[in-house]
């Protein structure tokens, strides 16, 4: 009886042995929930409609919360206003010199951004958002006219930017800016996917500037 007790043992400590190694034999699953990075494409929607590229950085606080800083590029954030005055500046050209004069103009930008997220949803594959964040806005205004090409520098500091969205100098006007963000990340494994929208707002403009941006990110978690 008690050799039959010391065969039955054999087997059990083989398979926990064998068990075992297995385990420490498989390689550990990452952990991919301290962050991501995403490169992302969309469009701006204010005065004017543009694309917009963008990286974004997030690195997670606690299981609710993420920290973001953001790069973003604007095609063109023209406001009606510097469109207009540009159109009466051309119909003053034009009476004076006699020649027709057709001016048009593009604000690049350049933005930089930071905030955080509230994860209203701690799901491991869908993880909808809000937040908010401050930053600041770079904006180089050109200006061409369609027989002349460019002419920024002339024609801003001569007649300056009365819309007050730029600077009259020789250097690039940074302002400061808020924005209200919302969305949804999709992860699957290490594939990450940010699906956004972005409500911003330029400040110490003469009249307030606000545009909205939304943006497909795609990228991965870390």
């Amino acid at each position: 009886m008690t050799a039959f007790r010391r065969f039955s043992f054999v087997p059990c400590l083989v398979l926990l042995t064998a068990t075992t190694a297995a385990a420490q034999g498989r390689p550990a699953s990452p952990d991919l929930n301290h962050g991501y990075m995403t490169g992302g494409a969309g469009a701006s929607f204010g005065d004017q409609r543009a694309a917009t590229y963008s990286i974004e950085i997030g690195e997670r606080l606690n299981p609710r919360t993420e920290a973001y800083v953001a790069f973003t590029y604007f095609d063109n954030l023209l406001t009606d206003r510097a469109a207009a005055d540009l159109a009466d500046l051309s119909d003053v050209l034009t009476a004076i010199n006699g020649v027709p004069w057709s001016l048009s103009g593009r604000d690049r930008g350049l933005g930089f951004s930071g905030g955080a997220k509230y994860v209203l949803a701690k799901g491991p594959s869908v993880r909808p958002y809000v937040g908010g964040g401050a930053g600041v806005l770079n904006v180089e205004r050109k200006v061409t006219e369609q027989t002349l090409g460019d002419v920024s520098d002339p024609v801003i500091m001569t007649f300056g930017a009365p819309d007050g969205f730029i600077d009259v100098g020789p250097v690039s006007t940074f302002k400061p800016m808020a924005e209200f963000v919302a969305g949804v990340g999709l992860a699957s494994g290490r594939t990450y996917v940010d699906v956004g929208y972005r409500f911003r707002k330029v400040m110490r403009v003469q009249e307030a500037y606000t545009f909205s941006q939304f943006t497909v990110g795609v990228g991965m978690r870390f």
